[in-house]
């Protein structure tokens, strides 16, 4: 009888343990769901915030790909604007520029032009100089070496006084030496005048002679006729 409540008792402590065992492992196994619920909870929550912040992020990086392209584009038109209207502004001044210039530069041209024609000029009548001025010595010098050379350059402005009736013909001292006597039959056959005066005159230079009529002087000095061969060459120059 003993052991059998003795053995009762046993079965109704391991019951008891084992109902313990049973709550305990029940207990733990719920806490260990809710730690597992809240656990998902946290991660999803995290997963939730990770995504919304990689979306802020993608959303972020486009806004700004975007307004940084825009800005570039924004740029791009900017400095093409400003260069259209630097060189349009450039075009402006150098059309102004050339405005002020080519007046200037055409005047530069005209004055140079104008000195050309000046210089040219004045070269001409010094060359032209030079010449008659070596000519007027070669002139000399024949006289000298060919004293009857003095003919026929007189007989040139006889020639122009034919027809008259009176004749004042004026010539250097030399020249009626070396016509000697027949100075006036010289001139009455040239000029078919039938009076006729000779002047010596020291004035004029040896070759040259001035032939005075009713009808005007005849110039035919040495140097007056020089001075029109000049003149002629520097007229046909000028043209």
């Amino acid at each position: 009888m003993a052991e059998l409540e003795t053995a009762k008792l046993l079965k109704a402590e391991a019951f008891r343990a084992l109902g313990s065992k049973v709550a305990y492992s029940f207990n733990d196994i719920e806490k260990r769901c809710e730690d597992y619920i809240q656990k998902v909870r946290d991660q999803t929550r995290q997963m939730i915030l990770d995504a919304q912040q990689e979306a802020e992020q993608i959303r972020q990086t486009a806004y700004q790909e975007g307004h940084q392209q825009g800005v570039t584009e924004a740029q791009m038109e900017q400095e093409q604007l400003v260069q259209t209207r630097a060189e349009q502004r450039a075009s402006q001044m150098v059309q102004e520029q050339l405005g002020t210039v080519y007046p200037a530069m055409q005047q530069a041209v005209e004055a140079l032009q104008h000195e050309r024609v000046n210089w040219r000029q004045i070269w001409d009548k010094s060359a032209i100089e030079i010449c008659l001025g070596i000519a007027e010595k070669v002139i000399r010098a024949e006289l000298n070496a060919k004293p009857e050379s003095v003919r026929p350059m007189m007989s040139e402005a006889l020639k122009l006084a034919s027809g008259t009736q009176q004749i004042r013909f004026h010539l250097n001292p030399v020249d009626v030496e070396h016509l000697g006597q027949n100075t006036r039959t010289f001139i009455s056959n040239l000029t078919g005048c039938q009076s006729c005066e000779i002047i010596e005159d020291e004035t004029i230079s040896p070759g040259g002679c001035i032939v005075e009529t009713q009808h005007g002087t005849i110039d035919a000095t040495l140097e007056t006729q020089l001075e029109r061969i000049s003149e002629e060459l520097i007229i046909q120059n000028q043209e």
